[in-house]
């Protein structure tokens, strides 16, 4: 600035106008050239923060997956272990023998192990693809739309199975006196086992078959795939 300074007296001293303008539009030139440059550096410093939030976003997320995991996977053995009862017992052939051999029977109809999605990592993703707008990342995408879509099933599905136990629970209770042996584990009473081996029960035992086996078990199946496909994107994503 001091050279700047000097020339400019220099050429206002000599007349020279054109010679100030001259050095006067090399000043602004040049404080531009710093502005730009300082914007420059300020948006890259602002860019390296936001992919720094961000891995650590998809390291929650990585975690919350791997979790899901876990459990998709517990819930499937459940499911699995139970499959070969619900054909045992929707088979022609089932008798009182076979109840009383397979006590697993008595309770197809009233249990279920119900679970949620992990969200928070979702949760973080989803405000920073608010908060920031930059360009398209496709495996935030991929995370965020298959998310919704899997959560979506899940609570449906959830609900419509235990639904489908609330009203077996509420018909027991209101129709079958044997109910409370049952729920402390006792049948020996004849009328349950009557009961068991009726077209009534078998008809509610088929729905709650369907309920699993034809929705529950692919869904999982679906949401298994896909989490074991997302988390090596991510674990790639990660090293990067």
């Amino acid at each position: 600035m001091s050279i700047f300074n000097t020339k400019r007296m220099a050429a206002l001293s000599k007349k020279g106008i054109f010679k100030y303008i001259t050095y006067g539009i090399g000043e602004i030139i040049l404080v531009v050239i710093g502005i730009l440059i300082a914007v420059n550096i300020n948006n890259k410093n602002q860019e390296r923060n936001a992919q720094k939030k961000l891995q650590s976003y998809l390291q929650v997320y990585q975690q919350d997956l791997e979790q899901d995991t876990l459990v998709v996977g517990q819930v499937l053995k459940y499911v699995d272990d139970r499959k070969e009862f619900f054909k045992l017992f929707l088979s022609d052939t089932v008798t009182a023998q076979t109840y009383q051999k397979n006590l697993e029977g008595f309770g197809l109809v009233l249990s279920y192990s119900p679970f949620k999605l992990q969200k928070k990592g979702i949760n973080l993703l989803e405000n920073y693809v608010n908060d920031n707008e930059t360009e398209q990342d496709t495996l935030i995408s991929r995370i965020l739309t298959n998310y919704r879509a899997f959560d979506n099933l899940l609570v449906e599905t959830n609900e419509r199975i235990g639904d489908d136990i609330d009203n077996n629970l509420l018909y027991f209770k209101e129709n079958e006196p044997w109910i409370a042996d049952l729920l402390m584990g006792k049948i020996s009473n004849p009328d349950m086992l009557t009961y068991f081996l009726s077209d009534n029960y078998r008809a509610r035992l088929a729905i709650h078959s369907t309920l699993i086996y034809g929705n529950l078990e692919p869904m999982l199946k679906g949401l298994q795939k896909y989490n074991k496909e997302t988390l090596e994107m991510l674990n790639k994503r990660l090293k990067e």
